[in-house]
C-alpha cells in the first residue's frame, strides 16, 4: 500500500507537463482550496477512510500543499483526481471537467483489448473502425497503467474500462500527466486493414465532442421507439417475440414515470405483450428510485411471464442507480441478467454531494449514503447469459446481446402459441 501511495503522490511531479508554475497568490488561493477539499472529504463522507488510511489520506494532501510551488494548476487537478480515487469509491471525484476543458474529437470502445474509433468529426472519418496503438509514443497498454489511479466514477474493473474510454480524450487529464502538450497537436497512431496510420490531432470543445456517440448505428433488430412521456426511457413493441423492449438509456424523475404509468399499463395490455427486457446498458445512472417508479407500473400486469420471460440487459457502463435497479430487478422482477458485467459494485458508496471549491470553483463529490445490495460480496453484477458483443458484429450494426434474448423470446413465443 505504501509503494501505491508513494507512487500516486510523486506520478505527476515525474512527468512535469510544459506549463506556467503557480505564483504565490495562486499558491495560497490553492492551499485555501486543499484545506477545504481535505475537510469536506473528512465531514462530509459517510466514511471517508472505508479504503484508504486516514493517515495516508492526510499524507497525500500533506505532500501535495508542499509541493504547491513546483507544480502548475492542471498537476494540482491532477493529483486531487489521484487522491479522490485514492478513497476508493466511484462516487467519490474531483470533477476536472467541472473547468474549462477540451478533448480529442474521438469516441473509443474496448473490443477485448483491441480499442477502436467507434465516432469522430467529419475530417477524421478515415479513422473509424481503427485500432488506437499509441499517443505520443505512449502505448494505449502503458496508457492503461498510468490513467486508472485517476480516473473518476470507478468501482471495478469494468468501469475502470469504461471511464478509461472517455477519459482518454480529456486532453487537460493527458496535459497534466505531461503525455500531451498544451498547445501542440498530439501525435495518434492507428492501425487499419491496410496497415498504420498516424495522425496529429487536435482538441475540440466539449460542444463538438458531445455530438459524438457512435458511427454504428444499431440495425439489427429493427426496432421501432415509441415515446411513453418517461424521458430518457423508450418502448419498443416486438410483435413477433411477443416482447416489450424498454430502452432505458437515462432516468426520468419518479414523478414522471409515475405520471405515465396507466398509460403505459394500456399500450402494454393492448399489444399483448409477454416478455420483458429492460436494457441499462451506457446508463451511468440517477435516481433509482425511477426504476423501482417503473418496475411498481409493471408488476401488477400478469400478461408477463414473470417466471421465466423477464431480462435486464448490462454492461461495463451500468453504474450507480442502473446497476442497483439492475440487482433490484434480479429480486423483485425475477429477471435474468444478459450481457457484460455491471461497472457498478452492488454493495457500494452512493448517493454524491457535489461541492465547489471556494478559490478555483472547482467542483468535487462525495458519497453520503452505502447501499449493500447483495449478501454476496462482489465487485459487479455478473450476468446469468454472458454475451460480449464483438467488434464484427458491432460494426455491421447488429447488437449481439439483444438478437440472442430475442431469438430465445421468438422460440418460447412460438411454443406457447
Amino acid at each position: 500500500m505504501r509503494q501505491v501511495l508513494r507512487g500516486l503522490l510523486f506520478t505527476c511531479m515525474a512527468a512535469q507537463a510544459d506549463a506556467a508554475l503557480l505564483n504565490q497568490a495562486q499558491q495560497q488561493a490553492w492551499l485555501e482550496d486543499i484545506n477545504f477539499y481535505a475537510r469536506q472529504v473528512k465531514t462530509q463522507h459517510i466514511q471517508p477512510f472505508h479504503t484508504l488510511a486516514e493517515s495516508d489520506f492526510d499524507q497525500m494532501i500533506s505532500a501535495l500543499k508542499a509541493q504547491l510551488g513546483a507544480l502548475s494548476e492542471v498537476q494540482v487537478e491532477v493529483r486531487l483526481m489521484a487522491i479522490s480515487r485514492a478513497i476508493g469509491d466511484g462516487h467519490c471525484n474531483y470533477l476536472m471537467m467541472s473547468g474549462k476543458h477540451q478533448h480529442f474529437p474521438f469516441r473509443f470502445k474496448f473490443f477485448g483489448e483491441t480499442l477502436r474509433v467507434v465516432d469522430t468529426i467529419p475530417e477524421h472519418r478515415h479513422l473509424l473502425g481503427m485500432q488506437l496503438r499509441e499517443i505520443n509514443g505512449v502505448s494505449v497498454s502503458e496508457l492503461y497503467k498510468q490513467l486508472p489511479a485517476f480516473l473518476p466514477g470507478v468501482d471495478n474493473q469494468f468501469s475502470k474500462q469504461s471511464s478509461f474510454e472517455y477519459y482518454l480524450t480529456l486532453h487537460k487529464l493527458l496535459f497534466g500527466l505531461g503525455i500531451v502538450d498544451e498547445k501542440s497537436p498530439a501525435l495518434f497512431r492507428f492501425t487499419g486493414e491496410e496497415g498504420d496510420v498516424s495522425a496529429k490531432i487536435s482538441p475540440v470543445s466539449m460542444r463538438e465532442f458531445g455530438k459524438l456517440s457512435s458511427a454504428y448505428v444499431r440495425s439489427e433488430p429493427k426496432l421501432s421507439a415509441l415515446d411513453i412521456g418517461m424521458p430518457g426511457i423508450s418502448l419498443s413493441l416486438l410483435d413477433k417475440s411477443k416482447t416489450a423492449y424498454f430502452d432505458f438509456a437515462s432516468y426520468p424523475t419518479p414523478e414522471q414515470v409515475m405520471s405515465h404509468c396507466d398509460a403505459l399499463q394500456a399500450r402494454l395490455k393492448s399489444a399483448g405483450s409477454r416478455y420483458l427486457i429492460i436494457d441499462f446498458r451506457g446508463n451511468r445512472g440517477g435516481n433509482f428510485y425511477a426504476g423501482l417508479a417503473l418496475s411498481a407500473c409493471l408488476l401488477p400486469l400478469d400478461q408477463f411471464d414473470w417466471m421465466q420471460g423477464v431480462y435486464v440487459l448490462s454492461d461495463g457502463a451500468t453504474f450507480s442507480a442502473a446497476m442497483s435497479n439492475t440487482v433490484q430487478f434480479k429480486q423483485i422482477l425475477n429477471a435474468r441478467v444478459a450481457g457484460t458485467p455491471t461497472g457498478g459494485d452492488p454493495n457500494h458508496f452512493a448517493e454524491n454531494s457535489v461541492y465547489s471549491l471556494p478559490n478555483s470553483g472547482r467542483r468535487f463529490s462525495l458519497s453520503k449514503r452505502y447501499y449493500p445490495f447483495s449478501d454476496v460480496q462482489s465487485h459487479a453484477v455478473y450476468p446469468d447469459i454472458k454475451i460480449a458483443p464483438s467488434w464484427e458484429d458491432y460494426r455491421q450494426g447488429k447488437d449481439t446481446v439483444l438478437i440472442y434474448i430475442l431469438s430465445q423470446l421468438s422460440y418460447s413465443a412460438v411454443f406457447v402459441e
